[in-house]
């Protein structure tokens, strides 16, 4: 089995990192571009723990409809008491994400793997599904609110998954929780799976949704999106064969019109080509796979996301990556079907070497795409964190460059760099997001401005420690605020 995106954290380095000398230089600061109104980007490393510098990768995003201000965020964060603590933290915000504190919460030795999260129905309950340490077993968990200090509770444990994946639907007697993963236990390789919860995570049951040959396991991003009529949507790779580290996948959705609440769930999409269930979008297509620093020192093979839009269910985005020619390491599509996934258009987007695609459909119809793309070669190559805005499906798109960051420093701890995936939701007329990037306090490197709670010194582009002493580079978690297109 391949468990991908809990391998390769190193716990033992949590508190390793060496302070390095930073050079001031004679050059003008470059003056950014004229900045879009309304656009926020956010550090989330608390002003307390200025003198980190972890890797901070691999971030989400949680938010309350009925509430603005309150958020809940995640990365690979230690806990500041270190590597034997018991509990790992979340990032909370109850000023719309101006601001943010840690609550050590998950029942986790010192950090988590794995960990995704959505709210419940009632302000501030809380679902995450996190891969513990140690050992990396799933762990289902609620909490009644988020900010309370006391450790979220364990609904459902269970080995031999990976990478849950959690969206959550409120209905007026309890609220339904869908986690998407990748299950080594499943039977006949068919490993792509999503929990289902139709009682608040009291109970769950797991519900296998490939119903095709496999290589011996799928992908192991398993992504569902639910509309507000409770149309459940989920995307896999069906992984078919593999030659060397290169796989051969379908990209496959599957769909429910009832949320998961009939017996046979998620059959109620079906391919012209075999009859069975799950919308063949792309087929063999070349997905490589590579847990090594391969693509601006990021490990690749897992990108995928799904996004509906929530009040008219016939919509639907899908981004994946996979190598589209010798000239690529990796190119994200995305493709849109406009009656409930029975058909698909050609890519609308493709964006050469690039990861973490993230989608999301504000109130509006407007589509955000959310991605990370590699630029120029060497040292001079960049990360570059984009945000396309699109209200006619991508036949046009309006952009927002939110990072333009050194890709060669500072250099990995562990893979993934900046993480297998990032985070985008709309609420209003407005998309929030998460992601990962170098954090040095250059205006050059955050065209659209920056704020960070962790002290800086943006003359000398430096961070600094609780005593004014200079701190290394590292990987930190940005949250942003976009206005929507009108």
């Amino acid at each position: 089995m391949v468990v991908y995106c809990g391998m390769g954290i190193q716990l033992s380095i949590v508190a390793a990192a060496l302070c390095v000398a930073c050079q001031g230089s004679d050059q003008p600061v470059p003056q950014p571009p004229t900045r879009l109104a309304g656009v926020r980007v956010v550090d989330l490393i608390p002003r307390s723990l200025s003198g980190e510098t972890w890797q901070d990768a691999e971030p989400f995003l949680a938010l309350y409809d009925s509430n603005p201000k309150l958020m809940a965020a995640s990365a690979f964060t230690p806990n500041p008491g270190g590597s034997t603590s018991a509990t790992a933290p979340i990032f909370v915000s109850n000023d719309g994400g101006d601001s943010w504190t840690l609550r050590n919460t998950l029942p986790s030795e010192g950090m988590t793997a794995d960990i995704t999260h959505a709210v419940g129905g009632s302000a501030p309950v809380l679902y995450a599904g996190i891969m513990k340490v140690p050992g990396f077993p799933l762990n289902e968990l609620k909490a009644s609110d988020v900010f309370s200090p006391a450790t979220m509770t364990l609904q459902s444990s269970r080995p031999d998954i990976d990478q849950p994946f959690v969206r959550t639907a409120a209905v007026a007697s309890a609220d339904r929780v869908y986690v998407g993963l990748n299950d080594f236990d499943a039977p006949d390789g068919r490993t792509a799976t999503v929990d289902v919860s139709l009682d608040g995570g009291a109970t769950y049951r797991s519900r296998r949704i490939e119903t095709r040959g496999t290589l011996g396991q799928n992908g192991p991003s398993i992504r569902p999106a639910v509309a507000r009529d409770h149309t459940v949507y989920v995307a896999y790779f069906g992984w078919r064969s593999q030659t060397g580290s290169d796989v051969t996948s379908d990209v496959v959705v599957v769909r429910d019109d009832s949320g998961a609440t009939g017996t046979a769930p998620f059959k109620d999409l079906v391919d012209p080509s075999d009859h069975l269930p799950g919308r063949l979008v792309a087929t063999r297509v070349t997905i490589p796979w590579s847990n090594a620093p391969t693509l601006g020192q990021e490990r690749i093979g897992s990108t995928l996301s799904i996004a509906v839009n929530a009040l008219h269910s016939d919509t639907v985005y899908l981004a994946w990556a996979d190598r589209a020619g010798t000239g690529d390491i990796y190119t994200v599509h995305l493709r849109t079907s406009g009656d409930r996934g029975v058909t698909w258009s050609g890519d609308r987007r493709t964006v050469t070497n690039a990861t973490n695609a993230s989608l999301a459909v504000a109130a509006n119809g407007t589509a955000g795409f959310l991605y990370q793309q590699v630029t120029g070669a060497g040292d001079a190559s960049r990360w570059v964190t984009r945000l396309e805005r699109s209200r006619d499906g991508f036949a046009t798109h309006q952009d927002v460059v939110l990072a333009h960051v050194p890709a060669t420093t500072p250099t990995f701890q562990f893979l993934p760099y900046i993480g297998d995936y990032n985070g985008l939701l709309a609420r209003g007329n407005v998309f929030l997001g998460i992601f990962s990037a170098n954090n040095a306090p250059d205006s050059a490197n955050f065209p659209q401005g920056v704020v960070y709670q962790r002290r800086v010194d943006f003359p000398t582009h430096r961070l600094l420690d609780g005593s004014g002493a200079a701190v290394a580079v590292s990987i930190d978690p940005f949250f942003f605020s976009v206005p929507v297109l009108p």
